[in-house]
């Protein structure tokens, strides 16, 4: 291990106390094996990422410098949208690591069922454009206590990732008790992927399309700000579909 060598497994002996140790250790060392694998995807995805839109960039600008091409709307258009997909890159990163720093913000009352109205009044017209409706089954006088910002940002990211990834034609937001469930009867993710879905740079489509596989980091962003106000998410698969679940005061 303190060579970076993660494909050691310590073998069963058959005496309980000694297999329960080595059976935490391999599970440490898969862990770690895993964690490295996405360590070295995010050099190469994001390498892929600045290099594509800025490959595009530099090249229209030599040609116009050059008087290969004229300088003309259209061009024009082309480089902001190639240096809005950098800025986005960039807001990523910074929101992830915004999400992991100990200050979250002061908790407050919030009547979820209003706040979840205005959150599908915001995405009204991606909705209507997507084709997919939204249901809320929330009471009216339910409260929950966590900071404003933080849950504002929660629900706009799942929103998102499922305006986005989902292929779905509804969605579904509920609380119970302890409970707060974001659901889609959209594709659905493949049961391996459930639990790493919130996992930083993990992607479940591997390819490098930025239409379907995106930089991996919305879905890590909600884990960070759940945990920040005391909230454990997770992922359940659906039937069709897929459901975060968020524990209330886990």
């Amino acid at each position: 291990m303190e060579q970076s060598n993660y494909k050691v497994q310590l073998q069963s002996m058959g005496i309980r106390e000694f297999d329960e140790v080595f059976m935490r250790f391999n599970n440490l060392i898969n862990r770690l094996r895993h964690e490295e694998k996405l360590r070295k995807d995010l050099v190469s995805d994001t390498s892929h990422e600045l290099n594509t839109p800025l490959t595009t960039m530099i090249g229209q600008l030599t040609a116009m410098q050059e008087g290969k091409f004229p300088l003309t709307r259209e061009r024009v258009a082309i480089l902001k949208e190639q240096a809005e997909r950098l800025a986005e890159l960039v807001q990523q990163l910074d929101a992830y690591t915004k999400a992991r720093m100990p200050n979250a913000g002061e908790p407050e009352d919030i009547y979820l069922r209003q706040f979840c109205e205005e959150l599908i009044n915001h995405f009204s017209l991606d909705l209507k454009q997507k084709g997919i409706t939204a249901k809320l089954h929330i009471a009216e006088d339910y409260i929950i206590h966590v900071n404003s910002g933080a849950l504002q940002h929660i629900l706009m990211n799942l929103m998102q990732n499922t305006l986005r990834y989902s292929q779905a034609t509804e969605i579904t937001i509920e609380a119970t008790a302890h409970e707060f469930m974001f659901s889609d009867n959209g594709k659905g993710v493949p049961s391996e992927s459930l639990p790493y879905l919130f996992e930083r740079f993990y992607r479940v489509d591997k390819s490098r399309n930025r239409a379907t596989g995106g930089l991996g980091l919305g879905l890590a962003i909600v884990r960070e700000l759940a945990e920040s106000q005391g909230l454990a998410i997770t992922a359940v698969a659906g039937h069709p579909g897929l459901t975060l679940v968020l524990k209330i005061n886990a």
